[in-house]
């Protein structure tokens, strides 16, 4: 890990700590992933206020619960987005998200845009998202929307550098395959 990056995780386990003795130690963390868990949410219910109201959900349910979290030496952030799954699954039962992606961002990806960009005149992206489980739309989600980088979306989702990178990698192949189904290339 880079020197930058242990400063990041060493700046979240003080601030984890002090969550557990003063509600007030919680706020660092809440301003530093209020925005990506929102963003999270928004990109699955497509509404602002339910978006709103699932991350405040989400923060009061994780500072509820600081005091059982395990420091790991590792980000928190996946610790946030269960959280706000689990309350996006509890608010949706038994019905699917909805996956929005806004055209001027499909446009934007250099390896998939143009083919994103058919499949949205062809109404197609939907299905195409369906296919995929919850831990490729979140990989795709982090990747090209949120724009993070390769070691900032292995510290979110627990997972080694190396396979973030196959996975992102089998994942647009398999992405390609299913577009391909669709839009004559």
């Amino acid at each position: 890990m880079n020197h930058r990056l242990d400063q990041h995780i060493e700046e979240e386990r003080i601030w984890i700590e002090q969550s557990k003795t003063d509600v007030k130690g919680f706020e660092p963390l809440y301003n530093k992933y209020y925005d990506l868990i929102f963003r999270f949410l928004l990109r699955r219910t497509d509404d602002d206020m339910l978006a709103a109201d699932l991350c405040s959900q989400t923060f009061y349910k994780a500072l509820s619960n600081i005091k059982k979290y395990e420091w790991r030496g590792k980000s928190i952030a996946p610790w946030f987005y269960q959280i706000a799954s689990n309350e996006l699954r509890k608010h949706f039962r038994d019905k699917k998200p909805v996956y929005v992606i806004e055209e001027d961002v499909i446009e934007s990806s250099d390896e998939l845009g143009n083919r994103w960009s058919k499949l949205l005149e062809a109404n197609k992206l939907t299905e195409v998202l369906d296919r995929l489980n919850e831990q490729e739309i979140q990989l795709i989600e982090l990747k090209y929307f949120e724009e993070l980088t390769f070691d900032e979306i292995a510290l979110i989702m627990d997972m080694k550098l190396s396979a973030v990178k196959m996975k992102l990698y089998r994942l647009l192949s398999k992405m390609r395959t299913n577009l391909e189904e669709y839009v004559e290339i």
